[in-house]
């Protein structure tokens, strides 16, 4: 078409062009190999045990770390750590933490120095340090080739000269000090930096400030990058006195260089207007107050109302908002408080706590964050109200609203065979009665809380506690926060008190166990329990110790049986069924029990050995009989001695082992080295011996002997387990026991168990039970009707207990059948499971012995139609003969009189 812009033809490539591109790609692919090389070669160097190939890994390694360190400021191989942080008397503020070289150990301890360096100038201040041993450095380092638990300190700095540079406000702008550590090993090597990690669940945290007579404050604070640094600032807004009435909040003001237009409360929801009024004859001071009402919103997710984590608070005041951080109120505080009832104007909504801070805007806009002289005092309460006024990150006032709110203001232990956590503090608000509680992912500690009309509190929890009734036992590993309800079932704010945190992270005197106490976000007060392991049994530098000490042998052979089921996880299954024939049967043997931790509680007379520590060790290393239910991995290594039982955990739909169709050359290796630490494997029923002889390659003695774990349902009930659950005789109890996904974390719920129960009614009770792989994943399920019985010990007890299963592709399908009681397999993934993700062995719609459904009204029609069981009779006696014909009740003492009769 006549005056149409042409489309340029595209450019030709030229021969020249075509080589070049060649020869990028070609010298792109080279560099990826060499990479990879070069790293495959390092990783062996470091593995090896050559020592000239040690020495030039190291030495190399040295070499990279001294050239990037030049060029750049990536402080690289550096590891300073800032455990705790604290003001002392006047103007002393103490630190704690550690500080080292990656690659160097040092065999007595190196001397540090820390100082605090004015940035861009020679000034610096040295503190006083006080070399310590700290056995916590080690278990947080990974791949540790030395001891670094003699690198701790505690350094006390004395700020004074601080208050002495610049006159008054906005001179101070640029007056930033950074902390710097310097690490001198008794070979002269030294090496220095700033604090480049921090321990974000205590004082280190929060970091407060310091007031002083004339007004200035020392503000430390934390730069991703440069550590801990401190800033001398006149604020140009103080607030002198502070009081709380009832839900009225007030305060007198010093202004500074700036005219007040208006002062509000500012949160992350909502910001309030103060009333404003001078202080006759004190130009400067105004009084401020308001009255904080509730604050309703219909945000459907707690998560959205949640501010960063302590570890992503704004660290430099400079750049700080009026919200935010980790003074916000934590999710474990702010979840679901109490609606508003039906008819209220705020009819679906709920109240959410808030946290303000007090803000003066001037007659620009700007808005100035005032600041208070609280600085490490008590909140200011009363007992009629549920406000907090305390002093918050970079010395603000921060004004808390949350109906009831309860101050920790002290905590200790009360030592003993049965250990204590000791409680008090004060509290404020109109709730009848309190609950209070440690509250962890899948376990609650109760503490008995006693309120003082005068508005103290005190409380004890014991931190021996048991589950389901079982044995007092300390709590699983993990972060227990300090939760409160009231009576209509709402949280309740509970906040540590500043004396309280600035000891935190604070170990606690319990012998047998590594406890500590923590302050989280919103100040939230938390336990933390820590695996037990001794000193020198800590972190992966002691652990390589004495993985090698127990590879070189050789080891004396002990009267003993070291039992493990899943992976230490819990003491059941197959294992448990064959102890307590062992017990009964051979009283002289020594029966240990491998366990992560000791809230694993064991079968009695058993001894339990944690995972890593050095009785764990010796007993794998001395027991004459190792019997496990999963993979023992590559810290196990047979002794000649020694007889393997490996009894697996269940028969098989899903696929296993070479038989996965993602099973590779690596997968392949890791199988094959692990079934030659076996020597005998347990199987139960003629399905799964054919399934082992190919998943596994497996040539060697098989005992085909039935599961002994099934013993106790041939003849056993579960009334007991039921009353202890609270199901009701004419309750149905409906088990349901999804499997893990190899695409997946957590447990996979399909089912909306809210919906479920709703449908079924009260005559029905779900208990919901995650697969052992899925416990460190969520938490546990608190739903009207349901039952999260993911953390009972015995499965087979709630086999028992149940009248009816419902599941998917797990292997309890295997055992409830010996129960004869019915079964409905939902499998709404059926498709993708068996050609996708995991594969399968039989066809389950053509084999099940119940319904196979793929909706949750399916599930809702299978479970009315549970009294009629004609239609899958035939199917299920011969599920029953294929699967089942050897769990007859005795095939542990069938399995233990063979095993030792090979010994």
């Amino acid at each position: 078409m006549a005056g149409a812009a042409q489309t340029p033809a595209p450019r030709r490539s030229s021969a020249v062009d075509r080589v070049r591109t060649g020869v990028h790609e070609k010298a792109a692919h080279l560099s990826r190999r060499a990479r990879r090389l070069l790293s495959r070669q390092l990783r062996k160097a470091r593995a090896s045990d050559s020592a000239l190939l040690q020495h030039a890994y190291v030495a190399g390694r040295q070499g990279v770390r001294r050239a990037l360190n030049l060029v750049t400021d990536r402080q690289v191989g550096w590891v300073a750590t800032l455990w705790s942080a604290r003001w002392l008397e006047g103007t002393t503020y103490e630190i704690t933490g550690w500080a080292y070289e990656r690659g160097y150990g040092h065999p007595a301890p190196p001397r540090v120095e820390v100082q605090l360096r004015r940035r861009g100038t020679a000034v610096a201040l040295r503190a006083d340090v006080e070399p310590v041993t700290e056995m916590e450095v080690n278990g947080l380092v990974r791949r540790a080739e030395f001891d670094y638990a003699n690198t701790g300190f505690v350094a006390r700095l004395d700020l004074a000269p601080l208050l002495r540079h610049g006159p008054g406000p906005g001179d101070d702008e640029n007056d930033v000090w950074e902390v710097h550590v310097s690490v001198t090993g008794a070979d002269g090597r030294a090496r220095s930096g700033t604090l480049k990690n921090r321990r974000g669940a205590g004082s280190a945290a929060f970091l407060d400030a310091r007031t002083f007579a004339d007004g200035r404050q020392l503000r430390p604070y934390w730069v991703q990058g440069r550590g801990l640094c401190l800033r001398r600032v006149v604020p140009t807004a103080t607030a002198t006195a502070v009081r709380v009435e009832g839900m009225t909040v007030g305060a007198r003001v010093a202004l500074r260089g700036v005219d007040a237009t208006r002062v509000e409360l500012v949160s992350l929801d909502a910001r309030r207007p103060m009333d404003v009024q001078p202080v006759a004859g004190d130009p400067g001071t105004i009084e401020v107050s308001a009255k904080v009402p509730l604050t309703w919103t219909s945000t459907a997710s707690e998560s959205e109302l949640l501010a960063p984590d302590a570890d992503e608070a704004t660290s430099d005041p400079q750049e700080s908002t009026v919200t935010g951080g980790a003074e916000e109120i934590s999710g474990e505080q702010s979840a679901l408080t109490r609606p508003a009832p039906v008819g209220d104007p705020h009819e679906g909504q709920r109240v959410a706590a808030q946290v303000y801070r007090v803000v003066v805007i001037d007659d620009e806009g700007g808005e100035h964050v005032v600041a208070t002289t609280l600085d490490q005092t008590p909140p200011v309460q009363e007992p009629r109200s549920g406000l907090l006024a305390y002093a918050g990150d970079s010395g603000a006032l921060l004004v808390s609203e949350s109906g009831v709110a309860l101050v920790v203001t002290d905590a200790t232990v009360e030592p003993g065979p049965t250990p204590a956590l000791r409680l008090t503090g004060t509290w404020g608000g109109t709730a009848g009665t309190l609950a209070l509680s440690l509250v962890g992912r899948r376990q609650t500690l109760e503490a008995e809380l006693d309120l003082a009309p005068d508005g103290t509190w005190s409380a004890t929890a014991d931190l021996l506690q048991g589950q389901w009734g079982g044995p007092a036992r300390l709590p699983r590993l993990g972060s227990y926060v300090l939760r409160g309800v009231d009576d209509a079932g709402a949280t309740v704010r509970v906040m540590t008190a500043p004396g309280l945190l600035a000891r935190t992270p604070e170990k606690l005197p319990v012998p047998e166990a590594r406890l500590r106490l923590e302050v989280g976000q919103g100040r939230s007060l938390r336990l933390r329990v820590g695996i037990t392991r001794a000193a020198d049994e800590l972190g992966s530098f002691h652990q390589r110790r004495m993985d090698a000490a127990y590879l070189s042998g050789p080891h004396e052979p002990q009267q003993s049986v070291y039992l493990e089921s899943f992976y230490g996880r819990l003491a059941t299954c197959n294992p448990f069924a064959l102890d307590a024939v062992i017990a009964r049967q051979h009283p002289d043997w020594v029966r240990y029990w491998g366990v992560t931790d000791l809230s694993v509680p064991v079968p009695d007379g058993a001894v339990p050995v944690v995972e890593g520590t050095q009785a764990w060790f010796d007993a794998r290393a001395r027991s004459r009989y190792v019997i496990a239910n999963d993979w023992l991995r590559r810290r196990f290594v047979p002794q000649p001695f020694q007889t393997v039982l490996q009894t697996w955990h269940g028969s098989m739909f899903k696929r296993i082992g070479l038989d996965r169709p993602s099973a590779g050359a690596s997968t392949r290796a890791a199988l094959m080295l692990e079934r030659d630490k076996w020597d005998v494997l347990l199987s139960q029923n003629h399905h799964s011996t054919e399934i082992f002889r190919s998943a596994y390659a497996w040539e060697g003695t098989f005992f085909e002997e039935g599961y002994p774990r099934n013993d106790a349902l041939v003849g056993g009930s579960g009334a007991a387990l039921r009353e202890r659950l609270g199901i009701r005789p004419d309750q149905r109890a409906i088990l349901y026991a999804p499997t893990w996904r190899d695409n997946a974390e957590g447990m996979v719920l399909f089912l909306d168990l809210e919906r479920l129960t709703a449908e079924l009614g009260e005559d029905h009770v779900i208990l919901l039970r995650g697969h052992s792989r899925t416990v460190g994943q969520g938490s546990s399920v608190e739903l009207p009707g349901v039952i999260d019985v993911t953390t009972y010990p015995s499965i087979t007890e709630l086999f028992l207990a149940s009248d009816a299963m419902i599941t998917d592709y797990s292997s309890v399908m295997f055992d409830f059948s010996v129960t004869r009681r019915p079964m409905i397999f939902y499998v709404p993934d059926l498709d993708e499971y068996r050609d996708d993700v995991r594969g399968v062995y039989f066809d389950l719609e053509q084999e099940a012995p119940g319904p196979v459904v793929s909706t949750q009204e399916e599930v809702v029609t299978a479970i009315r139609g549970l009294d009629d069981t004609s239609g899958y009779a035939d199917r299920y006696a011969r599920w029953v003969e294929r699967f089942n014909h050897l769990d007859d009740g005795h095939s542990a003492e069938r399995v233990v009189r063979r095993l030792f009769d090979t010994g």
